[in-house]
């Protein structure tokens, strides 16, 4: 494996997963809470959004921050744009006047920096790799594009709370006048609000508002530890599974209706057959839904990404090699055993040593073994209820052919409709070429075409699923 591998494979490792949860934080050190006594006041100027480049090598990745100053302790969301938007919230977060430093042990992850004149000028540290960042203030590059506004999404409602044994979950009820039928939205994977603001765009919401004009009333939520929802990460997929079934028992209890059913995107996709099974839920809407099991999806995202980020087929055999060796150490490795397993063979392939450690805590991690062990073809092939299932045509995080023959397959011959959405990428938007570099490019948080097939095919659905 050549040197530039190396260099890349914590990028490219994070772009297979765009859709797997973050690494669990280990708990805060000691020295950290020490520190905090004599800090002074954070510098006001630090509160708002910022934006910038990390050069990670062969591919730049834009990152922005979200700090907040108004609580009791300041608060910090890291978002990568190029990651499919994914928010990750910082377990430490230390500011000293005008100087910052945000981390998670978990994940390796670490910045310092000073804001002076407007930009805060630091150092970035992940996996091995040190490199200088500047984030200056977020500008909004759409604002003088009138023709690229985004347009106005609401999914307006009411608030609801979903408890759970070890938890709550907070959410809003969107509802039309006269709901025919109702749905629980699920979250792709990763930790993500109730209107699943991704690169920016509140893709969920604009969902609950094309549910509510196809005459379905919809419930979604704050995944755990997000928002106002409060419980401990999740261990498994069934876990989350559980959260959709007692939320449907909300919307239930909140609507009075009796034909209901989830939607799911992305790993939502598997979630919401694990939930309807568990439930008896009437019907099931997957959109770009995880139909495959969790390394064959991997081997093709990854595939996918790295010939669309222009490197060859030494960079596709290399990094299905390198994927391999993980997935084999995680399938052998005996209870609590994966973390150290990947570590290790990612050393022996050549890779810096903290590098290997940060890598072996994301995929070691109990929830990420789980999907690993997950089947969704059985999820699937156990649903008795129709299933309607629209794919990205330019999704490149889960590939819209090999997803529905997945599927269709799974399913037999059960009702099952499936329809590729064109020019579309894997959060719905109108992209060029599906990369999540173009997360949040698009004037919309939910394309035109997409909305309106997304209506027309639900309508055709809640014909079908509650004609009784």
């Amino acid at each position: 494996m050549s040197r530039s591998s190396i260099a890349l494979l914590p990028v490219l490792l994070l772009l297979a997963a765009c859709d797997a949860p973050p690494a669990q934080s280990a708990p805060q050190a000691q020295s950290d809470s020490e520190l905090t006594v004599s800090l002074a006041p954070a510098d006001p100027a630090f509160d708002g959004r910022w934006a910038g480049v990390l050069d990670a090598g062969a591919q730049p990745l834009r990152l922005e921050l979200e700090i907040d100053l108004s609580g009791d302790e300041p608060s910090l969301i890291l978002i990568s744009v190029d990651q499919g938007g994914a928010r990750v919230p910082m377990s430490v977060v230390r500011m000293n006047g005008d100087q910052l430093h945000f981390s998670t042990p978990g994940m390796a992850l670490q910045y310092d920096g000073v804001l002076e004149d407007g930009v805060i000028s630091g150092t970035f540290d992940q996996g091995g790799l040190s490199a200088p960042l500047v984030f200056e203030p977020y500008q909004d590059q759409t604002r003088d594009e009138p023709s690229a506004r985004i347009a106005p999404v609401h999914g307006e409602g009411r608030v609801v709370e979903v408890a759970l044994e070890d938890g709550r979950l907070e959410g809003v009820l969107t509802s039309p006048a006269a709901p025919r039928a109702g749905l629980v939205l699920i979250s792709g994977s990763g930790p993500q609000d109730r209107d699943g603001n991704i690169a920016g765009h509140p893709v969920y919401a604009a969902v609950a508002d094309a549910l509510a004009e196809a005459g379905v009333a919809s419930l979604r939520y704050d995944d755990r530890g997000v928002g106002g929802s409060e419980a401990p990460a999740a261990l498994a997929p069934a876990d989350l599974a559980d959260d959709a079934v007692r939320a449907l028992e909300v919307l239930q209890a909140e609507t009075g209706l009796s034909c209901v059913g989830y939607l799911g995107h992305s790993e939502g996709g598997y979630l919401g057959l694990l939930a309807a099974n568990e439930s008896g839920a009437d019907f099931m809407i997957s959109l770009a839904g995880q139909h495959q099991d969790m390394a064959t999806l991997l081997y093709d995202q990854s595939e996918a990404l790295i010939r669309a980020s222009g490197q060859g087929e030494d960079a596709v055999e290399a990094n299905r090699e390198l994927q391999t060796r993980v997935f084999q150490a995680i399938d052998q490795a005996g209870p609590g055993e994966a973390p150290a397993a990947i570590e290790a063979v990612l050393i022996e392939l050549g890779l810096p040593e903290a590098a290997a450690r940060q890598q072996g805590a994301m995929w070691g991690q109990p929830y990420a073994v789980a999907m690993f062990e997950g089947d969704p073809a059985e999820a699937a092939a156990e649903f008795e209820g129709p299933v309607l299932a629209l794919f990205a045509e330019k999704d490149l995080q889960v590939l819209p052919e090999a997803a529905q023959a997945a599927l269709l397959d799974a399913r037999g011959d059960k009702p099952t409709r499936s329809v590729i959405v064109p020019g579309v990428d894997h959060i719905f938007e109108d992209s060029e070429t599906g990369s999540p570099s173009e997360y949040g490019a698009a004037g919309h948080a939910l394309s035109p075409t997409a909305r309106a097939m997304l209506v027309e095919e639900t309508r055709a659905l809640i014909g079908q699923a509650c004609a009784d």
